[in-house]
């Protein structure tokens, strides 16, 4: 395909200013995030105020996550030429972009995948694999699309394998089977994946699903008050506040399949609409990618929200005797210990809000949700 320069209207060129405009801020943020990460866990000293600790699995997913959104965001960002330009002109920019986006969108996939399937095995299933088992996990996401990417740059060499697609770079249409196959797959499973797992954890925790070893039991809407997270152990009951906290946190765990399948959704149907021969028109085609742009957006936003333990967080010093709902992942929870009864303790926090409950440490699931004692 010969190259087009000058070949973009006014309006073309401002769908892709916004969309340049959303990758810009999933980069900022993104960026933004990694690096206090980075500041906290390397610049500051064992035993300051401030610090980060990668205590489980789904920190390091979590941070996996982050820099495959970064990648995403910057192939985005390269469409700010094609803006000062009118047009797409292919070359060794072009190339960079399609791989770019390639290995960006695939990545934010799979950890997607990874970090619900592991949340649905911790929680639901009480099951935790060992270290060793996340670091495994992950070189195995980088080599798998290393291999996607750099067997496809080798074989299709001297092709026009990356390049123009109309209003950016990304695999060319003649490969369709490739670009299915290598990307928009592995996006669909994705969102069955966040769909299912996070369907699942949201009925467990609101008790309408109880989980027995590896069976399920189906108790209704009507047993749910009586079981919830009790179902795991039955010493385990939320009652009162609690109660209230775990049904928030059932409902935000529905934002991860939503938030996931609103980004993915409209890209799919417009790149589909367009591998049939249909005419699509550049305002749906600039929603779909604006959308799809600001998924590092909406990880930072919901990961801050939800978890918010994967967030380098104050030390308490003299730790106050309250207790807060956290949603962080930790190892599996010791057996309980025979006759340790709830007990009704004073915050020394004057709230107003009257007792609180607490457990032996060994009674409480670690997992998510989780009561715990700020230490």
């Amino acid at each position: 395909m010969a190259d087009q320069e000058g070949q973009f209207s006014f309006g073309t060129r401002l769908g892709l200013a916004f969309t340049t405009q959303s990758a810009c801020c999933s980069a900022l943020l993104v960026s933004g995030l990694l690096l206090y990460i980075l500041y906290s866990a390397v610049v500051i000293k064992r035993g300051a105020t401030r610090t980060w600790k990668v205590s489980t699995q789904v920190h390091c997913y979590f941070v996996n996550l982050l820099i495959f959104d970064l990648i995403q965001a910057i192939g985005g960002v390269i469409d700010v030429k094609w803006v000062a330009e009118a047009g797409v002109t292919e070359g060794p920019l072009c190339t960079a972009q399609g791989i770019l986006k390639q290995m960006g969108d695939v990545g934010v996939a799979l950890s997607s995948a990874i970090i619900a399937l592991h949340t649905f095995c911790v929680l639901v299933l009480r099951r935790n694999a060992p270290p060793p088992v996340a670091a495994a996990v992950l070189i195995l996401i980088w080599i798998f699309i290393a291999l996607i990417v750099g067997l496809s740059v080798t074989t299709h060499r001297g092709q026009d394998y990356y390049g123009n697609t109309e209003y950016w770079c990304w695999i060319t249409s003649r490969y369709g089977f490739e670009r299915i196959a290598l990307e928009y797959f592995w996006l669909w499973l994705a969102a069955c994946i966040n769909l299912v797992c996070y369907g699942i954890m949201a009925l467990v925790v609101k008790g309408v699903l109880v989980v027995d070893g590896t069976r399920f039991r189906f108790i209704g809407w009507k047993g749910s008050s009586q079981n919830g997270l009790g179902s795991f152990n039955k010493v385990d009951k939320l009652t009162g506040a609690d109660a209230i906290q775990s049904n928030a946190i059932a409902m935000r765990m529905l934002f991860y399949p939503l938030i996931y399948i609103l980004a993915v959704t409209p890209i799919t149907v417009v790149r589909f609409m367009a591998f049939s021969g249909s005419d699509v028109p550049f305002p749906a085609t600039a929603f779909a990618s604006i959308t799809f742009s600001s998924s590092g957006v909406f990880n930072v936003i919901l990961f801050s929200m939800t978890r918010p333990k994967l967030l380098p967080h104050r030390v308490e010093r003299t730790p106050p005797r309250h207790f807060s709902f956290s949603v962080g992942l930790g190892p599996p929870p010791l057996p309980p210990l025979p006759h340790s009864p709830l007990r009704k303790t004073y915050s020394s926090i004057d709230s107003g809000e009257g007792p609180s409950w607490k457990m032996t440490p060994p009674m409480m699931p670690s997992e998510l949700p989780l009561l715990h004692t700020h230490s």
